[in-house]
C-alpha cells in the first residue's frame, strides 16, 4: 500500500488531536500549530509534498506572495474566502462543516462547551431566560440542554419557518426585530451575519453571548460592555472529543469520496 502523506494545520487543539488520529502505518502526518499561511508552511509544502491536506475552519490569512505545493493535494476545510478558491480552484475539495454529521456532534459539543463557559461566571442555569436568536442547529442544541438544566427559553428567528418550527418545540418564539421587547436574563447569538445595530443595542440590556462565527453579530462600531464572543468553544474545552468527531468526519468523507 502506497503511504498517504497528510498535513494538519491549526491552532486549535482539536487539529492536533486529528494529526494524532490519521497516524498509523500506512500515513504520516505533519501537524503545523499556524495561524497564517507563511514562508514555513510553504517550505513544509515543497519538501513534503502531502497528498491530503487540513486546512482549520476558518481560512488561514496569507502572508506570502504565492502559496505553492498544493495543486495536487485533496483538500479537507472548515470555509475558504475568495483568495482561497481561487488559489485550490483546480483541487479536490471537501468542506467538513457541510457534512450533517460534523454540524450535528460539533453542535452538540458547542452547547455543552457554552454551559461549562456559563457556569464561570458562578450564576446558575436553573431558573433562568435564556433569549436564543436562531434555530439552526447550534441554537437547537443550546435551546434543548439549557431547557434540559431548568431554564427558560425563548427564540428570536428571522424566517416564518424557523419560527413555526420553534414554537412546534414548545419554546416561546418571535421574529429578531421583535427581541428587544423579550424580557429575560441573558442573550446568545447564533446567527452568523452582523444584525445587532444601535436600535438593538438600546434594547437589549441583558449580557450577550455569541456563539456565531468572527466577526460575530455585533455590526461595525457598536460597543458593549456585556457582550462575550465565544467561537470554537469545542476546541478549547474538548479538544479530544471534537478531533475525534472531525477525525470520524474526514473519514467518512474518504470512504465516500473512494467509492465513488
Amino acid at each position: 500500500m502506497t503511504e498517504e502523506k497528510w498535513l494538519v494545520v491549526g491552532t486549535d487543539l482539536r487539529m492536533k488531536v486529528l494529526a494524532k488520529n490519521l497516524t498509523n502505518e500506512n500515513r504520516t502526518v505533519y501537524y503545523k500549530s499556524l495561524s497564517v499561511w507563511d514562508e514555513e508552511l510553504n517550505k513544509t509544502v515543497l519538501e513534503f509534498q502531502p497528498h491530503f491536506v487540513v486546512l482549520p475552519i476558518h481560512p488561514l490569512s496569507i502572508e506570502v506572495p504565492m502559496v505553492f505545493g498544493l495543486s495536487k493535494a485533496v483538500i479537507f476545510a472548515g470555509k475558504l474566502n475568495d483568495e482561497w478558491r481561487n488559489i485550490l480552484q483546480q483541487n479536490d475539495i471537501h468542506f467538513y462543516l457541510q457534512d450533517e454529521a460534523f454540524i450535528w456532534h460539533n453542535a452538540a459539543l458547542t452547547a455543552e462547551a457554552f454551559v461549562s463557559s456559563f457556569y464561570n461566571t458562578k450564576k446558575a442555569i436553573q431558573g433562568k431566560k435564556f433569549i436564543i436568536t436562531g434555530f439552526g442547529r447550534v441554537a437547537k442544541m443550546v435551546a434543548h440542554i439549557l431547557k434540559s438544566i431548568g431554564a427558560e427559553v425563548s427564540i428570536a428567528v428571522r424566517s416564518d419557518v424557523q419560527l413555526s418550527e420553534a414554537k412546534a418545540f414548545r419554546y416561546e418564539a418571535v421574529y429578531l426585530d421583535e427581541v428587544g421587547e423579550v424580557v429575560g436574563d441573558f442573550f446568545i447569538n447564533t446567527i452568523p451575519a452582523k444584525w445587532l445595530d444601535e436600535q438593538f443595542n438600546e434594547k437589549i440590556t441583558i449580557p450577550v453571548y455569541d456563539l456565531a462565527s468572527h466577526p460575530g453579530c455585533l455590526q461595525d462600531g457598536i460597543v458593549r460592555k456585556q457582550y462575550e464572543l465565544l467561537p470554537a468553544l469545542p476546541g478549547k474545552f474538548f479538544p479530544e472529543d471534537a478531533g475525534n468527531v472531525l477525525y470520524e468526519s474526514i473519514v467518512g468523507q474518504l470512504r465516500r469520496r473512494d467509492r465513488c
